[in-house]
């Protein structure tokens, strides 16, 4: 009997949320713990952890689906392991296909969003308040929960709901990780869109996941503005830290650090493995030459590379005219309306948008490619490029109207130096999310046109795992690479 189409949609969006929330969870308990130990505590590789925080922005999600599958796969590297060594015929790890296996791989690969977040307040925040709870007799635990989680909550929630998106939007994990009623409307409006062929349908979860997404993001946008105000408030001191001594630190830092280098480091390095491995040899450069070699490698390198930079330039083209629209504005209220702008295409799901544009032209190509990617990445450039004029006062904003006249001169000699740093990390991000863009591009299914994420993705999907690992291994380098090294123009 076929299921209601009122019945679908609710059942697949309250599974989508639910498993958002979930996935935010783990993110939540994992990341507000190593904020406490790397703001709080001084231990052997903090600085290490810490530099995880860019994961999220720098590697791709494919490779992160990638790297669990390598190493919690069925005959992945744990399993092979667990199997030699205690003489198993059957591979004894098997969550990785289920609702366990997506919120794991979703939680612990958006952690690192809480803990930077988390970790930068935390690290600033006073301690008169938390000093005068324990004069009155507080003890550490009720000092936590009635001043220390008061004082974070802003960088908790604004941080939380990032994630939540984040996980709402998922696309290639639960594509890959997803089994039968385990499937979210981003799915499902894909299939729907591709497989079923069903017009009808796939309007429907476009728009119910749309609406609901504008929900989400509008909540956001307010959450974020009174983070912002709350943030402005207090947070100017820097915490003192000691080592980590106290037993019970000791065990719950041992856990954390355990299920970091399990469910985050391990999938990772597992890419790295499988890169210099072959069935017949645990090391060598023959998987990594066969994908260099491969037939398209070269064309989809190429073609990545191009659409990478074309994406980065306008995006951050466009993110700064915007930016400096908005800050030149004069009354708070107007800043307030065009900062919510910027948020709307997160709202759009680029399943969603490539099928928009599949349906509007029949063939895609490259620049509507592009066209995409910069529609959705712009507003992620503007959140950085603002963030930097924003630190221009009033008075020179002032001054520089009184002074100059010429618009265009108060940009090359105001706007644009002071963004200056902002701009490369922002061109630096869209850079990153454009070479890591699987969803687009196969959406958009676009003839004789490849990318080095739809490269990696086939390989996978014909079995040829230790080649999609150094496919993968190199977009991934590649991305890091041009993501540190803006961020490391930033810092200077």
């Amino acid at each position: 009997m076929t299921e209601p189409l009122f019945s679908q949609l609710l059942r697949i969006s309250a599974f989508t949320v639910f498993q958002a929330l979930c996935s935010t969870a783990i993110a939540l308990i994992v990341g507000v713990a190593a904020a406490f130990f790397t703001a709080r505590r001084d231990f052997f590789g903090k600085r290490c952890l810490l530099s995880l925080s860019s994961v999220p922005f720098c590697i791709p999600t494919l490779l992160i689906a990638l790297g669990f599958v390598s190493f919690f796969g069925m005959s992945g590297t744990l399993n092979t392991l667990l199997k030699t060594i205690f003489a198993l015929d059957e591979s004894p790890i098997t969550f990785l296909y289920s609702f366990s296996g997506i919120i794991i791989t979703q939680g612990f690969y958006n952690f690192p969003l809480v803990m930077s977040s988390v970790h930068d307040c935390w690290s600033q925040i006073p301690q008169e308040q938390a000093e005068a709870a324990r004069l009155l007799g507080a003890n550490d635990s009720r000092v936590f929960t009635t001043v220390t989680v008061h004082q974070l909550m802003p960088a908790i929630v604004s941080s939380c709901m990032l994630v939540f998106l984040y996980c709402y939007f998922s696309f290639m994990i639960v594509l890959l990780f997803g089994t039968i009623g385990c499937t979210t409307l981003e799915v499902e409006v894909y299939k729907a869109a591709r497989v079923s062929l069903n017009f009808r349908y796939t309007v429907s979860l476009a728009l119910v996941e749309t609406t609901l997404a504008c929900v989400f993001v509008g909540f956001y946008a307010l959450l974020e503005q009174k983070s912002g105000r709350t943030r402005g408030l207090s947070f100017t001191q820097t915490t003192k830290r000691h080592a980590i001594t106290a037993p019970s630190e000791r065990f719950f830092a041992g856990i954390l650090f355990t299920l970091i280098l399990l469910f985050f480091i391990a999938p990772i390095a597992s890419i790295v493995y499988n890169a210099f491995s072959s069935i017949k040899s645990l090391f060598t450069l023959n998987t990594l030459c066969h994908a260099l070699s491969a037939r398209g490698f070269s064309k989809a390198l190429t073609t990545t590379i191009l659409c990478a930079l074309a994406t980065a330039f306008f995006s951050v083209l466009i993110a700064f005219l915007y930016a400096v629209f908005a800050r030149s504005r004069a009354t708070n209220s107007d800043n307030l309306v065009l900062r919510i702008i910027p948020m709307m295409p997160m709202s759009i799901s680029s399943v969603v948008l490539g099928i928009v544009i599949t349906a509007l032209v029949r063939r895609g190509n490259a620049l509507l490619l592009v066209t995409a990617q910069v529609f959705l990445a712009w507003p992620l450039a503007f959140r950085q490029i603002y963030a930097s004029l924003s630190k221009i006062p009033e008075e020179t904003i002032d001054a520089a109207r009184l002074f100059c006249a010429n618009p265009l001169t108060r940009i090359r000699t105001m706007y644009l130096p002071s963004s200056l740093r902002g701009i490369l990390s922002a061109a630096g991000f869209c850079f990153a999310v454009s070479a890591g863009d699987t969803s687009l591009p196969l959406v958009m299914a676009i003839p004789r046109f490849d990318t080095l994420s739809l490269f990696t993705y086939r390989l996978a999907g014909t079995y040829r795992f230790h080649e999609a690992c150094a496919a993968g291994l190199i977009l991934g380098m590649i991305c890091a690479i041009v993501f540190a090294l803006a961020n490391r123009l930033k810092e200077k």
